[in-house]
């Protein structure tokens, strides 16, 4: 511990030895800044602060019935968005900043300026804000702040007028659009009910019980064809036996050249056991035989047929009658039966679309009454928002008090000259200090006999002090006086620029004149 503080006595030490530094750097630096400090123009601070009252007697009496909005988002969305160029730009034309500038860039310049001075701040209490500027001139500052809290203001009620504008413009495009699609919706639905009038839900019952039916008409008609066939061919059986009886009674018929044929028969027997089947009288006999049996055949048929013979009897008769209707019969129920078996296929085939229709009829409808349901929402929604836009138009929900209005500054607001004036100083000797104590250890002098035992390594056996007659005393005792009095004018200039800097009557005064000499 003891070391340390010896090497900081030694700094100090050495520091004093090279005080002359820490004049220069005074009066190089103090009355630099203070001259450059003085001159600096004043700064003017215009403010204003405004109440939003975001209280509203309709809000609870509209709960439900119109759309409710959240004063306090909006609030706070003007607030993020007022330094937004564009009302920047409206800040500038209404406070006739723009005419300040000339081109393009100082006109990006100012509103760069604007935005990085024009202050908003929401104090403690619940939605009290202020709005604060800062510029040389007092009545551009106010004008600045006026225009600020205008567009404030404005920003926040026009920008629920506007929403509220173009919600309902966007509500009633929808309402259009989705009142077209219903139309469609219900065409569609009303178009495929009466084309699949028969295949709606609640007709599969009737189709079953149709289908059952029919199969079972199909079925008797098949067992009363399958009876009439049988039928049929019984009577055909019965019928062709009295057919084959007539042959037979047609067989027993005798005409007048059946003995003739016998006699002729006869005797060409007897010829052939003499002669040969060339012989003349062979020939000749057997001609004659031809022709009596061609003859006898001519007889016959000219004569009654077994047909005839048998349609004659009053059984024949009975059985063909019987046959004839059988075969109506079995044809009709043929038809019948095909026309059955054809309603079986239809009724089978119908049923195989009701799923299909079904499920078409699912789609049509869910889309249509999804379709009614927006419909009818956006209807609701529109009649919301023109009893939001009524009360809107009854009263605000945001209502703006200006506690206090912006006015033209009176004293300036800053620099703060005197706390700079002592900034100045205190850099100018924290300057001076560093250059004494940098030139004191680059060239060192020894102080001590402590320091001398350190750099040599030699023990000090005595020490040798100045005399009068030296002239060392002399010198140093004039140095003292110099600086001593430098300090002493230097604190004098101090002392004055910090009074000329609190009384801002007297620094315009002077400020005036300097400016009057220039």
């Amino acid at each position: 511990m003891q070391d340390l503080i010896e090497d900081f006595l030694q700094y100090l030490r050495g520091v004093w030895l090279k005080r002359r530094y820490i004049l220069i750097a005074l009066w190089i630096i103090c009355p630099i800044g203070w001259i450059a400090v003085t001159l600096m123009p004043n700064q003017y601070t215009a403010e204003a602060r405004v109440y939003a009252d975001t209280r509203s007697l309709l809000q609870p009496l509209l709960k439900g019935l119109a759309i409710q909005t959240d004063p306090s988002q909006e609030l706070a969305m003007m607030v993020k968005t007022l330094l937004s160029r564009s009302n920047l730009e409206k800040i500038a034309r209404a406070s006739d900043a723009d005419v300040r500038v000339n081109n393009s860039t100082e006109y990006d310049a100012l509103l760069d300026s604007l935005k990085e001075t024009i202050e908003i701040d929401k104090t403690r209490r619940e939605n009290l804000y202020t709005i604060s500027f800062e510029a040389d001139s007092p009545q551009y500052v106010r004008d600045v702040v006026q225009a600020a809290l205008d567009v404030f203001v404005e920003n926040t009620l026009g920008e629920k007028r506007q929403d509220t504008d173009t919600a309902n413009s966007f509500i009633n495009q929808q309402i259009e659009e989705y009142e077209t699609r219903l139309i469609e919706a219900e065409k569609r639905l009303a178009s495929f009910k009466q084309e699949y009038t028969a295949f709606l839900p609640g007709k599969e019952s009737t189709y079953y019980s149709n289908l059952e039916n029919v199969k079972k008409q199909l079925e008797e008609t098949r067992l009363q064809l399958s009876e009439a066939e049988t039928k049929l061919v019984s009577a055909r059986a019965q019928l062709a036996s009295e057919e084959v009886l007539a042959s037979q009674q047609t067989a027993r018929v005798r005409t007048e050249f059946d003995d003739r044929i016998l006699a002729m028969q006869t005797r060409l027997d007897d010829l052939l056991l003499r002669y040969t089947e060339r012989h003349p009288d062979v020939v000749e006999v057997q001609r004659q035989l031809a022709s009596l049996q061609k003859q006898k055949e001519n007889a016959l048929t000219t004569a009654k047929t077994p047909a005839a013979l048998a349609s004659e009897s009053v059984i024949y008769q009975d059985l063909k009658i019987t046959v004839s209707q059988i075969e109506n019969d079995v044809a009709s129920l043929k038809v019948r039966e095909q026309r059955h078996k054809e309603k079986v296929d239809n009724l089978e085939e119908q049923l195989r679309q009701v799923p299909d229709v079904e499920a078409k009829l699912t789609g049509l409808n869910r889309n249509y009454e999804i379709t009614k349901s927006k419909y009818e929402d956006l209807l609701s929604r529109r009649e919301s928002a023109l009893i939001s836009q009524s009360a809107g138009k009854t009263t605000d929900d945001i209502k703006f008090r200006v506690i206090d209005a912006p006015r033209v500054p009176i004293e300036p607001s800053g620099p703060k000259r005197p706390l700079l004036i002592a900034g100045v100083l205190i850099f100018a000797l924290a300057v001076g200090v560093g250059l004494s104590l940098a030139f004191s250890q680059v060239n060192p002098v020894v102080s001590s006999i402590q320091q001398l035992y350190q750099q040599t390594g030699y023990p000090v056996l005595g020490v040798v002090s100045a005399t009068e007659s030296s002239g060392l005393l002399k010198v140093e005792k004039r140095k003292m006086r110099v600086f001593v009095l430098s300090n002493a004018v230097l604190l004098c200039g101090f002392v004055g620029f910090m009074v000329i800097n609190l009384l801002p009557n007297l620094h315009s005064k002077i400020i005036t004149g300097l400016g009057g000499l220039l």
